[in-house]
């Protein structure tokens, strides 16, 4: 088994320990939300990418994916927190955002596109101002959907005033995610994203061939090419 899918199994078991600890003291927590809201359920994914950067020949203690410095300036903000960065001699190499959503599909499909378009934009902008020390850094995207009936049940819009962009006509959650991924790496908002489904028991798959694990770690190690070259 490879490492990503230890680290993948280790998100189910860290959520479910989070839930039943949370239970144990008698907190409750509306749907899923017990299961994350302890923090750190994807520090094992965190961390088998940053082996990936290390593998490939980036100096460790050029990685940053601990709670602690991973604040990056913006242009709109002060600074905005990454889950992981890789930076040298005052040059950001790479940015990587995290994200996961395990219910509330349609008020979190909101949430986390808006999320990922401004801190796109954000960081572009800074990084054309110049406070980042680099023109080209490298900035990956990660999305972890939970596996489940509801992700396939076709959503339906609310158009008082126009009608939606005809690609998300019959579509379900997972379709709809998926769009948004691809979406943000067509536009270039971010260099590649890796998008997988999972399940409880720790099963997964990748449901668009151009998002994969394998394409996104090939992605990384072209970088890291480019950067030691």
């Amino acid at each position: 088994m490879k490492k990503i899918e230890y680290a993948l199994l280790e998100i189910t078991r860290t959520r479910k320990a989070a839930a039943t600890k949370q239970a144990a003291a008698g907190a409750i927590d509306k749907g899923a939300r017990g299961e994350v809201t302890s923090g750190g359920h994807l520090n094992a994914v965190a961390k088998v990418i940053a082996n990936v950067f290390i593998d490939a020949g980036i100096p460790a203690d050029w990685i940053f994916c601990s709670r602690n410095s991973l604040e990056l300036p913006g242009y709109f903000r002060a600074e905005k927190k990454w889950d992981i960065i890789i930076a040298h001699d005052s040059k950001l190499i790479a940015a990587i955002e995290l994200k996961s959503i395990w219910g509330s599909y349609s008020k979190n499909l909101n949430n986390r596109a808006e999320e990922a378009i401004g801190s796109a934009i954000d960081i572009a902008r800074a990084i054309r101002s110049g406070l980042l020390g680099s023109s080209s850094p490298w900035l990956g995207y990660v999305f972890i959907l939970k596996d489940n009936e509801i992700i396939r049940k076709t959503t339906r819009f609310k158009e008082p005033h126009f009608l939606v962009d005809g690609i998300f006509k019959e579509t379900n959650y997972l379709e709809r995610f998926e769009i948004m991924c691809s979406r943000l790496v067509a536009e270039r908002l971010y260099n590649n994203a890796w998008y997988v489904c999972l399940k409880e028991s720790g099963e997964f798959f990748e449901p668009n061939p151009e998002m994969t694990w394998n394409k996104f770690e090939a992605a990384i190690k072209g970088k890291v090419l480019e950067v030691l070259a």
